[in-house]
């Protein structure tokens, strides 16, 4: 806690006991010091919570608590910025590709990489080049267009087998993506034995 921290501390502390009608700064100064020397031991540690519950009159308490982020806590918001590491971008990647039929959330994919919803977009973003819901729509729209050119499957069927709710959805989000329906892209491409690239 450096000096500007412990002045807003040593206001706020102010603030409560004047809003309360008591005059004990001078009595909190000590506690103030063993918390601003305990949070300054906790280096290490990625968050540090201190309570003090102090008596008053009239049988009333007033709790002091303060919590501080450590370095380590720092280290890993930083760390969420530069992108996911190699162990979570595989398993997020497992997962994807393994349920691209399915429901896909992004909580259930944050937890699996072991960060909070909005870390992990960043991250994934800064992994990827994308966010989440625009890769996964992106990698269902590549294993529709795989099933489009080997097999006959009903586009309805396609829809469902790739993770859309129906086969309007699927079919305006192909067309944003290649540029022409599932009929017209399957048309186009009969006898290819690999997808067209789409455009980033």
């Amino acid at each position: 806690m450096n000096g500007l921290e412990s002045a807003a501390f040593q206001n706020t502390i102010g603030t409560m006991t004047q809003r309360l009608g008591y005059s004990v700064i001078a009595e909190l100064q000590p506690i103030i010091d063993a918390i601003a020397a305990s949070l300054r031991g906790s280096a290490l540690a990625s968050s540090r919570d201190v309570s003090v519950t102090l008596p008053v009159t009239d049988g009333q308490t007033l709790v002091v608590s303060v919590r501080t982020a450590g370095p380590g806590s720092e280290a890993r918001r930083e760390s969420t910025t530069r992108g996911l590491d190699a162990q979570q971008l595989r398993l997020v990647d497992e997962t994807i590709h393994a349920r691209i039929g399915e429901a896909l959330s992004v909580s259930m994919l944050s937890s699996i990489a072991g960060l909070s919803r909005s870390h992990f977009s960043h991250a994934f973003r800064a992994s990827v080049g994308r966010t989440p819901h625009a890769h996964i729509v992106r990698l269902r729209i590549e294993r529709a267009m795989k099933l489009l050119i080997e097999t006959d499957v009903p586009l309805s069927e396609i829809a469902l087998a790739t993770g859309f709710s129906d086969q309007a959805h699927f079919s305006n989000k192909f067309r944003r993506a290649a540029g022409m329906t599932p009929t017209q892209w399957r048309k186009a491409h009969q006898g290819s034995t690999h997808p067209s690239e789409m455009a980033s």
